[in-house]
């Protein structure tokens, strides 16, 4: 019987492993931390797949899917440049392809063979407007799991502040306090927790063995080695990226970066181990990047973690400004958008007035909450200007224009609240969804900095998860999914979910090829 090592318990890897057991092989997966999930048990849990079987999505088609990622593919290169690891014309095209013929295959299979559940989000593409955009069901959430004590213990715990609400419950303002108190005490998983629970409820009763606190080092062309003991079998990486490990950070994106949001284990084990095979590198300078906040106390394992910054900077009555007092986004963007156009070593700010200070919560602080040492607080802008180090002649007219435009439920500069996703991202039920002028003092002021959940760039593969080496032959024995390969979409964020969707599509991918070849 063909051994197939998975390396890493994510998406990616959980997917790796059940389709390879699927396939006939016998399966180990090694986690390098005590618990099971890494930066995906963490996360929201969304998938993007279009083409899916749900019912939101019945009218979505693989040619009209691929019409879309062609589209983004130009529109983000025009706007981001062509050099390496940009554009979408080129190793992509291969990728995504094979992307959109599995995405609706591997949902469904995933429902059929493990007790996972989706739900559609209600959320369009990201870019919606753009030829193929769809406005909702190509997003994808799991449905709330409750796993069994055994597993349940294996799953990497959520972020402290993170309730046990889906995502979908959060966008809608359904996330009724009683239910997820109900869902707490009977030790229901939501989100992210909730996928791996699923997956990994299924990759246990199909007879994978799973094995905590084993890192794997070395790949040794007939197996890897795992805390100094030889495992035999091809090897699946699928460790997540390398935003904790310093020297590679520094290496590839140009490092350090400040908004660490995933998992401590993604230390670029993978990585290291694909270059030390021979392994081609591709978009290593991208991540799924995001605007971030820093919490005091917030630590993950002991080490620091920020906050993602989500629906605080597209309600009314927000803007984000930049060192120099200008604004220079679309708030309401995609937080992947948002996120790389920040500057990437001095601080953003968000800024927001008394209406939206009582009407909306920022980060963990609720509108009814007293204000906290880290929010910055001023009588008059040009006193917060002064606060924050930011000059006050520029702030002020930011600030004017912003609010001229806004109160006619426009914004010239920029276009927020142009898009239907700028719409989802606001407050359905204010006048405007996301323009709001800012006239109630006091004012108030985050920093902002930009940050990621995880790299997206790493040893290039086929779409059947092969580790190439630069002449494009395949490096025996080795595949890779995930966080730790070359990203499907170059520097491109599709839709809510994108991260995990190629996660779980290229992971089965990759366990199908490791049993089979």
């Amino acid at each position: 019987m063909t051994s197939v090592i998975v390396v890493g318990s994510g998406a990616a890897g959980l997917a790796a492993a059940l389709s390879a057991r699927e396939s006939g092989a016998e399966v180990t997966v090694v986690e390098a931390t005590s618990t099971i999930g890494g930066t995906t048990a963490l996360s929201s849990g969304a998938a993007w797949l279009p083409n899916n079987h749900l019912p939101l999505a019945a009218e979505d088609t693989p040619e009209r899917a691929r019409t879309y990622l062609n589209a983004l593919g130009r529109s983000d290169e025009h706007a981001y440049g062509s050099e390496p690891g940009y554009g979408y014309e080129s190793a992509e095209t291969v990728m995504s392809d094979r992307f959109v013929d599995e995405a609706p295959r591997v949902a469904e299979w995933l429902e059929m063979r493990t007790p996972l559940r989706w739900a559609t989000l209600p959320v369009p593409d990201c870019h919606s407007t753009l030829p193929g955009g769809y406005e909702a069901g190509r997003s994808l959430e799991p449905r709330p799991f409750r796993a069994t004590p055994q597993v349940a213990a294996l799953v990497r715990a959520a972020l402290p502040w993170r309730s046990r609400a889906t995502l979908g419950e959060l966008l809608t303002g359904k996330a009724a306090p009683d239910l997820i108190e109900q869902r707490r005490q009977a030790g229901v998983h939501t989100a992210g927790q909730a996928l791996v629970a699923a997956l990994l409820t299924a990759a246990v009763d199909a007879g994978v063995t799973i094995r905590t606190h084993a890192r794997a080092t070395r790949f040794l062309g007939t197996g890897v080695a795992v805390d100094g003991t030889l495992l035999d079998g091809r090897v699946v990486l699928a460790t997540g990226g390398f935003e904790r490990d310093e020297a590679l950070v520094r290496r590839f994106l140009g490092g350090p970066i400040a908004g660490l949001t995933g998992a401590p284990g993604a230390r670029g084990d993978g990585l290291r181990m694909a270059i030390a095979a021979g392994a081609a590198l591709h978009n290593t300078a991208q991540a799924w990047w995001c605007p971030t906040i820093r919490i005091p106390g917030d630590a993950i394992e002991g080490e620091p973690v920020h906050r993602i910054l989500l629906a605080e900077r597209a309600r009314p009555g927000a803007v984000l400004v930049d060192c120099d007092g200008h604004r220079f986004t679309n708030e309401a963007r995609s937080y992947h958008e948002v996120g790389r156009s920040l500057h990437p070593t001095e601080p953003s700010w968000l800024i927001v007035d008394a209406t939206h200070r009582r009407r909306y919560p920022i980060g963990p602080v609720r509108p009814e909450d007293s204000d906290p040492d880290w929010l910055q607080r001023a009588c008059t802008l040009p006193e917060l200007a002064r606060l924050i180090d930011v000059p006050g002649d520029a702030l002020a007219k930011t600030v004017s224009r912003f609010n001229w435009a806004a109160a006619a439920g426009e914004d010239p500069d920029f276009d927020r609240g142009a898009s239907p996703y700028d719409s989802v991202m606001g407050d359905p039920g204010a006048v405007h969804p996301t323009l709001g002028p800012l006239y109630a003092p006091p004012f108030y002021a985050v920093p902002v900095r930009p940050g990621l959940g995880g790299t997206s760039g790493g040893p290039r593969t086929d779409p059947d998860g092969r580790v190439l080496r630069d002449d494009g032959t395949s490096v025996p024995g080795l595949y890779a999914a995930g966080n730790v390969a070359a990203g499907p979409f170059g520097a491109a964020y599709p839709g809510t979910g994108a991260t995990i969707g190629q996660a779980l599509v290229f992971g089965a991918q990759a366990g199908r090829a490791a049993a089979g070849d």
